[in-house]
């Protein structure tokens, strides 16, 4: 019985110290988030801009790379997935910025695994991991 107990208490205690949690519509809604790595590469404020994100109480999606972007998302079992997804249509100047912001479209639009902890927001699909801080 003391044995049971242990492991059931080791158990509890290892599932509330971790950080990373999958998430849901309520714990995405009116969130902001700046961009922070794309694929390990951190990212720096360019051109004035802040590329970020961030979502309303109805799960619409909203940012911006150079171009803003929007769209409604749906997040089912962890996966958030955008698939009208539309922008604005620039040139950025700086090619990092173009090259993140058709990774991000591809992310969304294929769907992306959410990882979501207190100050950190995760989106990892096709091959890519965006990671965000929260603003």
């Amino acid at each position: 019985m003391k044995k049971t107990m242990l492991l059931l208490l080791g158990a509890v205690a290892l599932n509330g110290c971790s950080q990373t949690s999958h998430s849901d519509a309520g714990q995405l809604a009116n969130r902001l988030f700046a961009l922070s790595a794309v694929d390990g590469q951190a990212v720096k404020s360019r051109e004035g801009m802040k590329p970020g994100i961030g979502f309303n109480e109805s799960l619409s999606v909203s940012g911006v790379m150079c171009n803003r972007f929007f769209g409604q998302g749906q997040l089912e079992q962890g996966r958030l997935i955008v698939p009208m997804l539309a922008s604005t249509r620039m040139q950025c100047n700086d090619p990092l910025l173009n090259k993140w912001e058709q990774t991000l479209s591809v992310v969304l639009k294929e769907g992306a695994e959410v990882k979501l902890t207190e100050h950190t927001l995760t989106l990892t699909g096709s091959g890519h991991t965006l990671e965000y801080t929260a603003q």
